[in-house]
């Protein structure tokens, strides 16, 4: 090949590659196969004429398909169906009890015939006499972290119905997170439940992994909550103990080793410790680069310099909502497209060709703003309008 042929290429795979890493990013099971993962085959094909009506339907299934290869991988290397609990009663992961009933829900034990348990944070801490539960009810809630040990899951449930295969380790319950949510959706909360799962072979090996439990503002799926807001706030958290937790068990030449039950049992309480003291520590720290942000916010000094003065100049036909994460939309010269929050904070800021804004428009992903929302969002960055 040439070497512009060269460098077109690597640019299309670089491409390829933050795509794939966006989407297993936001997935609740990528902590089990982010450290290990090194390709993937892709199916692929390409409209080679601009403009063709079918580009967008193309690009959504290459995301689906992508979305498809990344979930049965990690789906290989779980001990569990991620983001599901296992149900004793059923036998299964996949029934209506495997998953919480709302995104405050929180995974709390097993009943006799084993049955999952779920309780509203909230309601645990004060169960628990938390310290600090009545600052969950402030309007910007603290995050709190419980650990839980394996006996206070457990042990509730009828050998009848308990499957050996399977056993809960411990958890952390963490909460409350602060998410993206539409008007009709409530208080925006959100909590998880992180489980450290023992899966046995016939052969007698154990596997450990880490499992994330919750639901979106919505009681969509974790998965769904990138679109919200474009991270996982505990993400970084739960690949640390995952790598931790396979590091306990992985033996000379990646086989699994046997570990004696009472330091299985001390090393994966030393993790659990760990992992709510980082999700504590990640909550603080981003609490603070927001703090900057908005103070950089309200003197201008923002690196997309171009943020601000956009939306002060913004038309009313410039101004838009998504309809996923509830941002208002500002669309600026060349390209520039802005989301910020109803109140007028920055959330990013990121550049679209004319085509990318049009499919979104058209998709019906972004909804022309509301008099309503314009004037709440004007009186938020300091305009007039114009």
């Amino acid at each position: 090949m040439t070497d512009r042929a060269e460098t077109l290429a690597q640019e299309a795979l670089d491409a390829l590659r933050r795509l794939v890493r966006e989407r297993l990013t936001r997935m609740p099971g990528s902590h089990l196969v982010e450290s290990t993962l090194a390709q993937v085959e892709l199916p692929l094909r390409i409209l080679l004429a601009e403009g063709d009506p079918r580009e967008a339907q193309l690009a959504a299934s290459l995301a689906r398909d992508i979305d498809r290869i990344l979930e049965d991988t990690i789906q290989q290397a779980a001990a569990f169906r991620p983001g599901h609990v296992w149900c004793h009663r059923c036998g299964t992961s996949s029934c209506e009890h495997a998953e919480p009933v709302s995104s405050r829900h929180v995974f709390v034990g097993y009943g006799p015939t084993g049955t999952p348990r779920w309780e509203d944070f909230a309601q645990l801490c004060l169960d628990r006499q938390h310290p600090q539960v009545d600052r969950l009810y402030d309007p910007a809630p603290a995050l709190l972290t419980i650990v839980h040990e394996a006996a206070t899951l457990e042990s509730g449930v009828l050998d009848a119905f308990r499957h050996a295969q399977y056993e809960l380790l411990g958890q952390v319950s963490a909460g409350f997170f602060v998410v993206p949510v539409r008007a009709e959706e409530g208080r925006g909360v959100l909590a998880v439940t992180a489980q450290v799962v023992a899966s046995r072979s016939r052969r007698g090996e154990t596997r450990l992994g880490l499992n994330v439990l919750g639901r979106g503002p919505a009681a969509e799926p974790l998965a769904l909550l990138w679109d919200r807001q474009g991270d996982l706030p505990w993400h970084a958290a739960v690949r640390w103990a995952q790598h931790a937790l396979h590091g306990l068990t992985a033996g000379p030449s990646g086989r699994t080793r046997s570990v004696p039950r009472a330091e299985l049992e001390r090393r994966v309480a030393g993790i659990l410790a760990g992992l709510a003291r980082r999700i504590e520590h990640d909550h603080r720290a981003r609490g603070r680069r927001t703090s900057h942000a908005q103070a950089r916010h309200r003197s201008g000094e923002r690196p997309t310099r171009h943020a601000l003065g956009d939306a002060r100049a913004a038309r009313e036909e410039e101004l838009y909502r998504d309809e996923r994460s509830g941002a208002i939309v500002v669309l600026g010269e060349r390209g520039r497209t802005h989301f910020f929050t109803t109140e007028g904070r920055l959330v990013s800021s990121v550049r679209y060709s004319k085509d990318a804004i049009a499919r979104k428009i058209q998709a019906e992903l972004w909804r022309r703003a509301t008099p309503a929302e314009t004037e709440s969002f004007r009186a938020g960055v300091g305009s007039d309008g114009v």
